[in-house]
Formats: structure tokens, sequence, C-alpha cells
């Protein structure tokens, strides 16, 4: 995901800014946001958009510039989002809005939206009863993780160097770890989605906290991530799923 990072939003071919930061949901590891920025040296507009408004195929194509299916306008009359401001459910429900998209916490579990023909007419308020105003969003800033240490108990195991996306559904499906900080060529992969290994942020700390051992880690696969992006092949999907 950091290669994302710094890269030129393009609407439909036409550039409009570029891609800021992503949000991803703690727990549930999905891609929830990007914020997308734009303007001068003294005024940049920031503002939200939904991944199912990313063309994945493009973007898996050209890791140049950060493909999205909405125009330019759409992005450019988008609300604005304050990064000093913390995140709401009315913050959220604002951008969706606009694009037409129903919010992503009111669908059933694994059945996520994954296009924009599902979202809601723009002009069509979402009842109340299907907002609870106490439920807030738990998502964080890549931007904020990135060097967070990673911790097996009290023993060190490395630094978080990266968020690996499935670009299929958009999960966050592996979390790099960078475990000889001061050489290169150290960097390990750990699986979001095993339970035994219990991957969690713990933000107060500034850390990642598992379950996987030291041993565990050095035998998982390592990863090359000088190209922006990693490309699993089968038998190391099984050697993830194993370690």
């Amino acid at each position: 995901m950091d290669y994302m990072m710094g890269l030129p939003l393009h609407c439909k071919g036409e550039e409009s800014g570029s891609c800021d930061d992503l949000y991803f949901e703690d727990g549930a590891w999905k891609l929830r946001h990007v914020v997308a920025v734009d303007g001068g040296f003294v005024f940049k507009k920031r503002s939200l958009v939904s991944p199912e408004s990313i063309d994945r195929v493009e973007l898996a194509a050209n890791q140049g510039v950060f493909p999205l299916l909405i125009s330019k306008q759409v992005l450019d009359s988008a609300p604005e989002f304050e990064s000093e401001v913390p995140f709401s459910r009315a913050v959220e429900t604002a951008a969706l809005k606009h694009y037409q998209l129903a919010p992503y916490w009111l669908s059933a579990p694994g059945r996520e939206t994954t296009g924009i023909a599902s979202g809601y007419p723009a002009d069509d308020p979402l009842p109340k009863e299907s907002m609870p105003q106490e439920m807030e969003p738990n998502l964080r800033s890549l931007k904020e993780v990135l060097g967070y240490e990673v911790r097996n108990g009290e023993k060190s195991l490395g630094r978080a160097c990266d968020l690996i996306l499935d670009l299929s559904d958009f999960s966050v499906a592996y979390l790099a770890v960078d475990t000889k900080p001061s050489e290169s060529g150290g960097v390990r992969l750990v699986s979001t989605k095993q339970k035994d290994i219990s991957l969690s942020v713990d933000y107060a700390s500034k850390s990642f906290c598992t379950k996987c051992s030291s041993y565990h880690l050095q035998e998982s696969p390592s990863a090359d991530l000088s190209e922006g992006r990693l490309t699993l092949g089968d038998q190391q999907k099984v050697d993830l799923s194993s370690y």
C-alpha cells in the first residue's frame, strides 16, 4: 500500500491531485478510504474516496498512476476531509452519500459491496435507525502505522514497513515486517487472517502485537517490495497459511 501514496489520481484519464493517505479498518483489515489531495501551495483540499471508486484492473496493470472510476468533477465537488478532526460515521456518511455508495458497515459480514452500482440515490437519506450513532469507525492511517514496532509480548520482531493489499476485495492481506531494520533483505510477512497469530494494533504503544514467534516469522516467505508491490505464487500462499 505504501507505493500508492503520492501517486497521481486519474479520474477517467484526467489527472486530479494525488493520493495523500489510505485508511484501513483495524480488526476487519479492510481498506475503507483513500485520501485525495488537490490544490496549490497555500490551500490544499483533501477529500475521501471509497475503494469502490478505484479501477483495480488499471491499478494492477499500471503502478504509475492511481486510476479512479469517477469523474474529476465528482471528485472536485466531494466534501472536504479535515485530517486533524477524528473520524466519525457522519464524516464517512457524507463522503459515501456524495458518491452514491451505501455505507460498508451496513453490509452483512463477507458481503461488502464491490461496485458503484450498489449505492443508493444521493437524494435518498439513510434511515436514522440504520446508522447507530454510538458505532464510531475504527479506522487508522497508513502513514501513522508505518514504522510501528512489531512485538510478540516483550520481544521485538522488527518494524512494520508496509501493508499488503489484496486488490480482489481490498482486504489487507499481510503485514510486511522488516526484521532487520538496519540491514536489507529482511522483510517477512505476517498474515492478518490467521486467528492463531492474532495480529492487532496497539496505538498507545505504537506497535503491532502478534502471537507469531520470531522463529516462525523468519521461516515465512521473504518479501521483495522493491518494485512497490508483491505477487505471491500458490506455493508461497500455502507456506504463509501453514507457518
